[in-house]
């Protein structure tokens, strides 16, 4: 397998950020994610799991209608070949359009990578730089600051965060992403004070790319010298 490219920030040139949400649509979460995002005049990106894009397709044709880009994160989160390209149909289906940016789920690129549509040449792999860690579902105030307080916040950053889960249980589908939904506003509000408002990642302009691969991980090409050894980056 060649080397990948995985875009984690844009440009650190302008006022733009991405705000993303992943494991959707996940109703009516979704639809209160984009609630909130128009209160704000703001816009963002939805990296769906093609199974809910089957049982939700409605909640999935709202973020369309609202003006939102969706993204390809794989069918169900599982480890096997051809899990994105099976979510690039089933989404695909509901939108009437293919997605052109996936996300790997839990950083797990080789799966990623071994779907054809990731090696599509208009296929853009997004990353983060700051990750609320959401997905634990713990207190508004901890997810605010591990946005607002992260020091890789800034113009061109790809924020992380969640509408929804992989897990078939509903319960717990439906109750992570409240903790997140009380954070939301006071980041967006957050980041309108520092003067950054909050795009769709197809609006940023990408910085190069890290790169991955099964023998190194991901890496930053920018700091191999001919002698040098990889520098692994964080995952």
């Amino acid at each position: 397998m060649p080397p990948c490219p995985i875009h984690r920030t844009g440009l650190r040139t302008d006022d733009r950020v991405a705000l993303t949400f992943d494991d959707g649509p996940n109703p009516p979460r979704t639809e209160q994610v984009l609630e909130i995002l128009a209160r704000y005049d703001a816009r963002a990106t939805f990296f769906v799991f093609g199974k809910w894009a089957e049982r939700y397709p409605e909640s999935l044709r709202r973020v369309v209608a609202a003006g939102h880009l969706v993204g390809n994160h794989g069918y169900a989160g599982q480890r096997r070949p051809g899990e994105y390209d099976e979510s690039e149909a089933a989404i695909a289906h509901v939108t009437g359009r293919p997605t052109d940016f996936v996300r790997a789920h839990q950083f797990d690129y080789e799966t990623m990578y071994q779907s054809s549509v990731a090696h599509l040449p208009e296929t853009r792999a997004i990353d983060s730089d700051v990750r609320s860690m959401d997905w634990l579902a713990d207190d508004v105030d901890a997810i605010v600051e591990r946005v607002l307080d992260n020091p890789e916040l800034g113009p061109g950053s790809i924020i992380a965060l969640h509408d929804g889960a992989e897990m078939d249980e509903a319960t717990e589908r439906l109750t992570r992403p409240l903790a997140m939904l009380a954070a939301l506003p006071r980041i967006i509000a957050g980041l309108q004070e520092r003067g950054l408002r909050s795009v769709r990642v197809d609006e940023l302009q990408l910085a190069a790319p890290l790169v991955w691969s099964p023998e190194e991980g991901l890496i930053d090409p920018a700091e191999l010298t001919d002698d040098a050894t990889p520098t692994m980056a964080r995952e």
